[in-house]
């Protein structure tokens, strides 16, 4: 008997266990990843501690950190390091997931899986309209932002120790990304 492939879709995968790794459709198909390691998870937590009182004191909207399910598509839904949802767009919360566009993603780059995060994600943030994204490249320790504008991201800049990231979404957040990778 053939076997017929068919494109996945969020309802195809969100009954698996949060064990089975990082759980992504891309263009369709199951793309799972291992668990972050403990360098990728302090960086993680460490910005999540810088952004989480600021979103939080200013009344901002929701700050997420993984795993939380970003539905982009019918065939499309990510789960990244970071994100935020504004006040004004907390409707797209559904149940477990996002189901729309956040306004901020930030994904901190994996050595074994960085043409995920710098192409294939870019890609599909760029095209599904996310305003802005941050690239956390714990190899040459910077961070990488970037700013929709129209259909097509532009890189507002790189940014290392003893520099402030520059932000739309977070504006007046005084993060050095020096203190980040300290605790990497």
């Amino acid at each position: 008997m053939p076997v017929i492939a068919r494109k996945l879709t969020w309802d195809d995968i969100k009954d698996l266990p949060e064990d089975a790794g990082r759980t992504e459709i891309v263009d369709g198909d199951l793309v799972v990843s291992p668990s972050p390691s403990w360098s990728h998870q302090a960086i993680a937590t460490a910005l999540g501690a810088k952004i989480y009182p600021f979103v939080r004191d200013n009344e901002l909207g929701r700050f997420f950190s993984s795993p939380v399910h970003v539905i982009l598509s019918e065939h499309g839904n990510y789960e990244p390091d970071l994100c935020l949802l504004s006040r004004d767009r907390l409707h797209l919360l559904r149940g477990a997931v996002i189901d729309g566009p956040p306004d901020l993603i930030i994904e901190i780059i994996s050595d074994d899986n960085r043409t995920h995060d710098t192409v294939v994600k870019f890609r599909d943030y760029e095209r599904y309209g996310i305003a802005e994204y941050w690239l956390v490249d714990p190899r040459g320790q910077v961070i990488r932002v970037y700013f929709l504008e129209g259909r097509s991201y532009k890189k507002a800049g790189i940014f290392s120790a003893g520099e402030n990231v520059v932000t739309r979404k977070l504006n007046g957040l005084a993060l050095d990304p020096g203190g980040i990778f300290e605790q990497g």
